[in-house]
């Protein structure tokens, strides 16, 4: 590997893509901004929508790469993967919580109301739990990040990165922390449960873990990183534990709300297995088992597409997550309060659709030109040299 190819990991036309789209992202804000949230889907009932969606994937993904790059030096079976932890450290610090941090901003309406998190600050409120949280990755994630390359560099031992990375551990667990937001509203029984903190750390887990799939990939096709197929089978397999876990808990929740056959949770659930929700549920089904299947292959390529289809999963839980109680809630019209309202199902405006791509392709950029000024991935090809062969031996450009 030379300078020369790290420089250019990334062609021009995919940095003009991506700038272009986080231009589209900015316009479509802009729109918002001067016409107000008038311009997406959300109303009164349907307050949330994909902006907390992206909200709560993108943390996810900043707390599954801190958990990613603090397991390989806490536990000796993830040791292996020591040298990609540069990389998921500055991903989840970086680009992921940019992005989280950017989906509340637009989600806010006016970004100026930003400041009342600060300045008239509730800290019994698990949004001020998760605005702590945001801050402590960025911070965390730099500290771990600067740690690791001054390691690469020989300017530290090795020894000394326990600390921090037993930190980065515990601060990606926190991630937890976000489900409060949810579990703690007594009025939503859909979110009211205990489930919903096991849920959040798993679908974190899946999704850090397939975008890092997919980024190695990338990655070790240019040139920057060698990553054995077996390597990627492994973290493949990793994936497929917490997507399991996942599933158990969407079937766990369907089956006690239907085995009841009434109350407050019943009728949501009919809603979404049996009624206006239905098609999305059985899509966030479809998506998991398929994710389960691919993840199993060992072919890099089924590999890539697993995790893309994981990552889909993810994304139709937490947009179920949100809808299903959302637009179902607690009606308050004369007579014995009860659920259901029948307010039909949210689909993004092309204004939430194009900030939310914007948004992404800004993360994007950040990354990349991280990967291209840090070159964290500067001594992985040597270092693993001997590990197995690469899955990609031609370098090349996407």
């Amino acid at each position: 590997m030379n300078e020369k190819t790290e420089k250019q990991i990334f062609t021009k036309p995919v940095f003009i893509i991506l700038a272009l789209l986080a231009v589209v992202g900015l316009v479509c804000w802009f729109l918002q901004l001067t016409k107000g949230l008038q311009l997406t889907n959300l109303n009164n009932f349907n307050t949330w929508g994909l902006y907390i969606i992206g909200f709560m994937i993108f943390t996810g993904i900043a707390a599954g790469s801190l958990l990613f790059s603090s397991s390989a030096h806490l536990f000796s079976s993830m040791a292996e993967y020591k040298p990609y932890t540069r990389i998921a450290a500055f991903v989840g610090a970086i680009g992921s919580v940019v992005a989280a941090g950017l989906f509340i901003i637009v989600d806010i309406g006016n970004p100026e109301r930003a400041w009342y998190i600060i300045t008239s600050a509730n800290i019994s409120s698990p949004m001020f739990w998760d605005t702590l949280i945001l801050a402590a990755y960025v911070i965390i994630g730099i500290v771990f990040t600067r740690q690791l390359i001054m390691v690469e560099q020989e300017k530290k031992d090795e020894k000394s990165l326990y600390g921090i990375s037993l930190v980065a551990f515990i601060a990606g667990l926190m991630v937890m922390v976000t489900s409060f937001v949810f579990a703690l509203q007594v009025a939503r029984p859909l979110w009211n449960s205990p489930a919903q903190p096991v849920s959040f750390l798993t679908a974190a887990i899946v999704a850090g873990l397939a975008l890092l799939m997919i980024l190695f990939t990338i990655l070790n096709k240019n040139g920057y990183i060698v990553m054995s197929a077996e390597k990627l089978a492994k973290l493949g397999k990793i994936t497929v534990v917490f997507l399991f876990v996942e599933l158990l808990v969407v079937l766990g929740e369907v089956a006690i709300g239907l085995y009841a056959g009434g109350g407050e949770e019943a009728e949501i659930i009919r809603w979404l297995v049996t009624g206006e929700g239905a098609p999305f549920f059985w899509v966030e089904l479809i998506a998991i088992v398929a994710g389960l299947v691919l993840l199993f292959s060992s072919k890099p390529s089924t590999l890539v597409m697993g995790a893309g289809v994981a990552l889909f999963a993810i994304f139709m839980i937490k947009y179920n997550l949100l809808q299903t109680q959302l637009l179902n809630p607690l009606i308050t019209y004369p007579g014995p309060p009860g659920y259901g309202g029948g307010e039909g199902i949210y689909l993004p405006s092309l204004i939430e659709i194009g900030i939310a791509v914007g948004i992404i392709a800004m993360g994007g950029l950040l990354v990349m030109v991280g990967l291209n000024r840090l070159r964290l991935g500067t001594k992985s090809g040597r270092s693993i040299g001997n590990g197995g062969s690469s899955f990609s031996s031609k370098a090349g450009q996407v």
